[in-house]
């Protein structure tokens, strides 16, 4: 997803484009995993080194807000922040040791009985999310 598209987002839902949102959205763009909020503030501060950890954390949940980026949680409770590439559901590997995370490219969700789980416990499915945590191969060599 192209930053123009992201930034014309931003404006049709009533946000103004600030420099620091700009650089936000051009820290994630320019990874291509999921990243820490924390790793997403250094990226921003190697460019505008006034910028704090809290409005970093405060404009993600402006994008969470408008479904411009994902959340997932990582390894230890961490989250994780990506571009939502709109139909590109996804899910993830991720390596307890080293933290990467590598998209998963089939829903584990539909191996469930599904509906078995709805009747059962009376539940109105809405989302979902799964983290799939172990090794990468670089890790399970050291």
């Amino acid at each position: 997803m192209k930053e123009a598209h992201l930034l014309e987002k931003l404006r049709e839902n009533g946000y103004k484009i600030t420099p620091q949102r700009q650089e936000i959205l051009k820290a994630i763009l320019s990874c291509p995993g999921p990243q820490s909020a924390e790793e997403i503030h250094q990226r921003v501060t190697a460019k505008h080194p006034n910028i704090s950890l809290d409005t970093v954390y405060r404009n993600l949940n402006v994008l969470l807000s408008i479904d411009l980026v994902c959340k997932f949680n990582l390894i230890e409770g961490k989250s994780s922040y990506e571009i939502n590439k709109g139909n590109s559901h996804h899910h993830h590997l991720v390596c307890l040791k080293c933290g990467t995370a590598e998209p998963v490219d089939f829903c584990p969700l539909k191996y469930f009985d599904q509906q078995n789980i709805i009747k059962a416990k009376d539940f109105e499915i809405k989302g979902h999310r799964f983290e799939i945590y172990g090794y990468c191969s670089t890790c399970k060599k050291n």
